[in-house]
C-alpha cells in the first residue's frame, strides 16, 4: 500500500461516512442510524444502514458493507488508493505526492494519455492512409473511430521512442510502462506497436491504462496488448466501458463480447450496453465488476466450433461468481462484427432474445461436439458438466442441473447424483469439512457473536487463542478474518472495525459490516459465561454437522446398496458421537 498506515486512519477518522455517503444517495435517520435504498442491487424497501458511531455501512438485502473507503471504491468502482485520496480531498488531509504514486502509477497514466494522442495523430497523417482505408473498410464511421480514440503506430522502429525521448523520458520508465522494448545490441531500443491499428483501453473513469494492437499485415499474433504495468493488470478492465457503463447501469444487463471490433461495431449500430472482455473468456475480476451493476449478462460466442469450446470453461467462472447469465451462440462462420454488418442490427437483437441460459448453453454445445451415441461420449459430457455443477453454490440450483443433466444424457437421475457424490467424497471426509450454516446468512450466530467480542473486547482475544483455533469457524470467510485479528493483536488499535475493514477481502468486510451492525450489551459477570457457551456452542455446531454430513452420506451409500461404504461411514459416525458425547 503506497499511502502510509497512519495518515489512512487520520483520514478516516475525520471522515463523516453519513456526510460523504448522503452526498451519493439520499439518507434518512432511522433510529441511532440511517437508512436508504441500497445503490448496490434494486430493491423497493430500504436496507442499507449507514451506522455514525462505528463509521461503517451495512446492506442487509446484498450484504455490501465495510468504512468509507469501501463505499466509494464500490459505489465509484474505483481503487482502494483513489478511494482514500477522495476523502483526503474532502477532510482536508494532504497526501504528498510521494506517498500516493504508486510506483510510478499517475506519471505512468499522464504517459499514456500523451501516447494515445501520439497514435491518434498518426493515424490522421500521410503515413496512417493504410490504416484509415481498413478502418473504412471495416464499415468504421469517422465519428466512431474519434469516440474510440483509435490511432495508428507507424511502421518505423522507433517512432514513438524517438518522440518520447524527447519528452524527457527515459528508457527503463517507458519500458516499465509497456510502451518500448530493449533491443539485442546494447543501448537500442524499439516500439512494442508497429503498423498496428491501436486501441486505447480506458478505464470508466477515463484513465488510459493501457493499448491493444491489430496488425495490418501479415505479423503475428494479430493482436497484441500491452504487458502488464502498475496500471494495466490483465483481466481487470472491460474495453468500451469508459462509453457504455451508464447504458449497462440504466439497463441492468451487458451484452459481453470477446474483440474490439466486435464491441465497436455493436455499438456503432446504437447497442450501447455491449463491453468487450479484451479477447479472452470472461475473469473472476470482470465478473465481479459486472455483478455491481447488470442483473444480467448476455454472453455471445462465435459460430465456430473452435470458439465456442476455447469459452465453455470461462462459463464456470460466471456460475462460480453467481452473476445471472445467458449465452447467444451465432451461427458458424460469424463474428459479432460480421454478423451485424451482414446481417443487420434487428437480426443481432433477434438472437439475443432467444438467448439460453449458460448451463443449458454449454450442455447443449457439449452434446453437439461429443454427441451421445456412445457411452463415453456421454461420459465425457457429463464429467464436463460436473466442473460446472461444482461451481454453483446454491443447492436447489444444483439440484435442477443434476436433473437436467440426467434428461438430456439418458442416464437415470440417480446414477448421476450417486457419480457427482463419488466425486471428493473421500477428501471431504478426511478435511471434517462440513456444509455452510443452514440460515439466511453465511455464517451462524454463534460465530457473529465471538467476532463481535473479539473485536469490541480486545482483551478476550488472549483466551479465545487458547480456546478456538481459526479452522473451528464453520464459514471460510470467518476462518480467514480470525487468523488477521489473531495477527494483529495485542495491537488494539488496528483491531478497531474502521482500521481493520482496511486489511480484509471484500468477502470479509461484507460480512464483518454486518456482523459489527449489531450491538452486544452485557455486564462483566455475564460476558464470561457468554464467551464460555459461545465457544461450546460452536464447537458442538461443528461436531453435529459433520456429523450431519456423514449421516446423508451413509444414506446415499445404503441407497446405492453399497454396504461397505455404508458400514465404514457408520463406523466413523459412531466414533464421532462417542468420542464428542453429544445428542444428534
Amino acid at each position: 500500500m503506497a499511502i502510509p498506515e497512519n495518515i489512512i486512519n487520520e483520514i478516516r477518522e475525520r471522515a463523516d461516512i453519513v456526510e460523504i455517503i448522503d452526498s451519493y444517495i439520499p439518507l434518512k435517520k432511522a433510529g441511532r442510524s440511517f437508512k436508504a435504498l441500497c445503490p448496490f442491487h434494486p430493491e423497493k424497501t430500504p436496507s442499507f444502514y449507514v451506522s455514525p458511531q462505528k463509521q461503517i455501512f451495512h446492506c442487509f438485502g446484498c450484504g455490501e458493507g465495510g468504512n468509507v473507503f469501501h463505499f466509494l471504491m464500490k459505489y465509484l468502482n474505483t481503487s482502494f488508493v483513489e478511494a482514500v485520496k477522495q476523502v483526503a480531498e474532502i477532510v482536508g488531509v494532504e497526501i504528498p505526492e510521494k506517498e500516493y504514486r504508486d510506483s510510478g502509477t499517475k506519471k505512468i497514466l499522464d504517459l499514456n494519455k500523451l501516447v494515445m494522442e501520439f497514435y491518434r495523430k498518426q493515424l490522421n497523417s500521410e503515413k496512417g492512409k493504410t490504416c484509415r482505408e481498413y478502418l473504412k473498410s471495416r464499415g468504421l464511421t469517422p465519428d466512431i473511430v474519434a469516440q474510440f480514440r483509435l490511432g495508428y503506430a507507424v511502421s518505423q522502429w522507433d517512432a514513438l521512442v524517438n518522440f518520447l525521448k524527447k519528452k524527457g523520458y527515459d528508457y527503463k520508465f517507458l519500458i516499465e510502462a509497456g510502451l518500448i522494448l530493449e533491443g539485442k545490441d546494447s543501448g537500442s531500443y524499439y516500439d512494442l506497436f508497429r503498423d498496428r491499428l491501436i486501441f486505447p483501453i480506458i478505464d470508466n473513469k477515463e484513465k488510459v491504462l493501457g493499448f491493444g494492437a491489430r496488425t495490418l499485415g501479415s505479423a503475428l499474433p494479430k493482436y497484441i496488448n500491452t504487458p502488464e504495468t502498475p496500471v494495466y493488470k490483465k483481466g481487470r478492465i472491460l474495453f468500451g466501458i469508459h462509453l457504455t457503463l451508464e447504458e449497462i447501469k440504466k439497463q441492468r444487463s451487458a451484452i459481453v463480447v470477446e474483440g474490439y471490433l466486435d464491441m465497436i461495431s455493436l455499438y456503432q449500430v446504437g447497442i450501447k450496453n455491449v463491453v468487450a472482455s479484451l479477447g479472452t473468456a470472461l475473469t473472476p475480476e470482470q465478473v465481479r465488476f459486472l455483478k455491481k451493476y447488470v442483473d444480467e449478462a448476455i454472453i455471445i460466442f462465435d459460430g465456430d466450433q473452435a470458439g465456442q469450446m476455447a469459452s465453455l470453461r470461462g462459463l464456470d467462472i460466471v456460475l462460480e461468481e453467481g452473476l445471472r447469465a445467458k449465452a447467444v451462440a451465432l451461427p458458424p462462420e460469424y463474428d459479432p462484427d460480421s454478423f451485424v454488418h451482414k446481417k443487420g442490427r434487428d437480426e443481432f437483437l433477434k438472437l439475443v432474445e432467444n438467448r439460453q441460459d449458460i448451463f443449458d448453453y454449454k450442455l447443449n454445445t457439449l452434446l453437439n461436439i461429443y454427441g451421445k451415441d456412445s457411452l463415453d461420449a456421454r461420459i465425457k459430457v457429463v464429467e464436463e458438466m460436473f466442473l460446472s455443477i461444482d461451481k454453483i453454490p446454491n443447492y436447489l440450483v444444483r439440484s435442477e442441473c443434476i436433473k437436467k443433466l440426467a434428461d438430456k444424457v439418458g442416464f437415470e437421475e440417480k446414477m448421476v447424483w450417486d457419480q457427482y457424490n463419488l466425486r471428493g467424497r473421500k477428501s471431504s471426509r478426511i478435511n471434517m469439512a462440513v456444509p455452510g450454516p443452514a440460515v439466511n446468512k453465511k455464517y451462524a450466530p454463534v460465530e457473529a457473536t465471538l467476532i463481535n467480542l473479539m473485536i469490541t473486547r480486545p482483551q478476550l482475544i488472549e483466551e479465545l487463542k487458547e480456546l478456538l483455533s481459526p479452522q473451528e469457524f464453520i464459514t471460510p470467510e470467518l476462518q480467514k478474518l480470525v487468523e488477521k485479528i489473531y495477527t494483529i493483536y495485542p495491537d488494539c488499535e488496528r483491531l478497531k472495525v474502521g482500521n481493520l475493514l482496511n486489511f480484509v477481502s471484500e468477502d470479509e468486510a461484507n460480512i464483518l459490516a454486518e456482523i459489527m451492525s449489531e450491538d452486544i450489551e452485557c455486564s462483566p459477570e455475564v460476558l464470561d459465561n457468554l464467551l464460555t457457551d459461545c465457544v461450546i456452542r460452536l464447537k458442538e455446531l461443528r461436531i453435529k454437522k459433520y456429523c450431519e454430513f456423514l449421516m446423508q452420506e451413509i444414506k446415499k451409500a445404503q441407497t446405492a446398496c453399497d454396504n461397505t461404504k455404508a458400514d465404514e461411514l457408520l463406523r466413523e459416525l459412531n466414533d464421532v458421537v462417542r468420542k464428542s458425547k453429544i445428542n444428534i
